[in-house]
């Protein structure tokens, strides 16, 4: 996998906005998974979402079912593509990303989620 694997899109990606993104994950639609790093995802994740790095999404392939349906978000869309490719590239179809990811979210005014300090 290559650099320009950030900005290809893989074969039947699709892209959702932050509204689509928030019904998902309130009806339970599918396994949204941040793929942000650790600091990322602690200054602020939408509610309710997987945390698993992309560094580490290859590793734990064992976790994930190729019938599931996976939402991938990050802070672009960049690495959500890529994490996209990785799940294509080993069977999996039904994958969307935020588009335009968290930032996109922020701009919508959504929800976010931060630890307690």
């Amino acid at each position: 996998m290559g650099i320009m694997d950030y900005f290809k899109e893989p074969p039947g990606l699709k892209n959702l906005n932050p509204d689509d993104v928030e019904r998902i994950v309130k009806e339970n639609k599918a396994r949204v998974i941040d793929v942000r790093t650790d600091v990322e995802f602690k200054n602020g994740h939408i509610p309710s979402v997987e945390h698993i790095p992309l560094s580490k999404l290859k590793k734990r392939l064992n976790e994930m079912k190729p019938d599931e349906n996976y939402l991938f978000v990050c802070a672009t869309g960049h690495r959500s593509r890529k994490a996209a490719w990785i799940l294509k590239r080993n069977g999996y179809d039904n994958i969307a990303h935020l588009s335009g990811g968290m930032g996109a979210w922020k701009d919508a005014k959504k929800d976010i989620e931060t630890p307690e300090k």
